[in-house]
């Protein structure tokens, strides 16, 4: 598991992403994830609540300012 996002409709569950599984944090505030399992996934801000990057390379993660 390189990085979990856990959202508004359970704060109690996570989604798990793999290594290679990228993510981008847009200045609006929108999560856009990018995964093998899953294909690309937007979340609206407000409803995506956390990111725990755990072990996830620098290089597959960026937030826009």
């Amino acid at each position: 598991m390189a990085f979990t996002v856990q959202t508004a409709e359970d704060p109690t569950a996570v989604i798990e992403f793999s290594d290679n599984d990228r993510f981008t944090i847009r200045a609006s505030g929108v999560l856009e994830v990018e995964s093998r399992n899953y294909g690309t996934r937007i979340y609206a801000p407000g409803f995506w609540q956390l990111v725990n990057c755990g072990n996830h390379s620098e290089l597959l993660r960026k937030v826009e300012s």
